[in-house]
């Protein structure tokens, strides 16, 4: 468990270094989420946008609710784990991803 969260943290401070955390940056991450959900409704999907909008809330009020979207926290420590990157291989941008980052 210890690991997952090493690596969850190690991954988001990546990402967030390259897509700076700003309110409305994550006020827009969390819109991609809901539109995500509408196209392909499923549970991982919804962890996501619990997981979105705990970010934003943490912005905003400055406790990390976005914890509680477990499922989310362990996708993105496996994929910075496997690859370097938070994101998925199709959505990764080219930023952030490597372990070299």
């Amino acid at each position: 468990m210890n690991k997952i969260w090493q690596n969850y943290e190690k991954g988001m401070a990546v990402f967030d270094k390259c897509h700076s955390p700003t309110v409305q940056s994550q006020w827009l991450a969390l819109k991609d989420e809901i539109g995500e959900f509408v196209r392909e409704p499923n549970l991982s999907e919804i962890w996501d946008i619990v997981h979105a909008a705990g970010r934003l809330l943490y912005k905003l009020i400055g406790i990390p609710l976005y914890l509680l979207a477990y499922p989310t926290v362990r996708k993105h420590s496996q994929r910075f784990e496997e690859y370097g990157c938070i994101r998925s291989i199709r959505n990764c941008e080219g930023k952030c991803c490597g372990k070299n980052s």
